[in-house]
């Protein structure tokens, strides 16, 4: 009896206990159909005006559960060699945790500043992205992320370019800051259209159930003209 008894307590307990943190593998494949073409000051041809195609998968509740699939399409436009500006929209399917589903339609702008030195270069995006939510109320929030590059070259051929990202997030709605996100990671060129990202990704969370993620993952950008 006293067996029966620790079981059923056990056995409430692991069902009403939420893990604190979750390890997730992610990955965005983007493919890029240039539209309007031009070259920059050093003559070298560069995409004004692009289309944009993307999908996201993301693994996680640890044990590499599908948490997070994404499908989205946009445009890059590139204002200058300083500014570029891209309108996005993504259909999303997630789950909060391992009982809830969530579905919601986002539009996103995305003002991005951005230059380069001979050895380093930092971009600064900015995004304002609406999100209508099923079955939550909407809202709309803010993000900033600051990226600086270090780019490795031999024989003056860039081979691969180390990064570091950290964004935060303030929720109009709620009114406070969220969530803050740190990324690490190597961008490397594979073929002249194909570029690829590995990186590892801690995001943290104020007020919810689950604090902070950590993950890794691999990016995918395919040009194809």
């Amino acid at each position: 009896m006293l067996n029966f008894t620790l079981f059923i307590v056990a056995t409430c307990f692991s069902q009403s206990t939420t893990p604190d943190s979750d390890f997730q593998i992610w990955n965005e494949t983007t493919l890029v159909f240039p539209i309007i073409k031009g070259s920059d000051r050093e003559e070298k041809q560069i995409d004004k005006l692009s289309l944009l195609v993307f999908g996201v998968v993301r693994l996680g509740q640890n044990r590499l559960r599908s948490t997070d699939i994404r499908l989205g399409t946009g445009f890059d436009y590139r204002i200058n060699r300083f500014i570029s500006f891209s309108p996005t929209y993504l259909y999303g399917r997630g789950e909060v945790d391992r009982r809830i589903r969530a579905y919601e339609h986002r539009i996103r702008f995305d003002l991005t500043l951005g230059n380069k030195w001979k050895r380093f270069s930092i971009k600064n995006r900015n995004r304002v992205e609406y999100r209508f939510r099923n079955s939550r109320s909407d809202s709309v929030r803010y993000r900033n992320r600051l990226t600086f590059t270090y780019p490795v070259k031999h024989k003056g051929k860039e081979v691969f370019s180390p990064y570091v990202h950290d964004e935060v997030y303030y929720d109009f709605t709620a009114k406070r800051f969220t969530t803050n996100e740190f990324a690490a990671g190597i961008s490397r060129k594979l073929t002249k259209d194909v570029t690829a990202d590995l990186f590892y990704v801690r995001r943290d969370f104020r007020n919810l159930q689950v604090r902070y993620w950590n993950g890794i993952g691999v990016n995918l950008k395919v040009r194809i003209d």
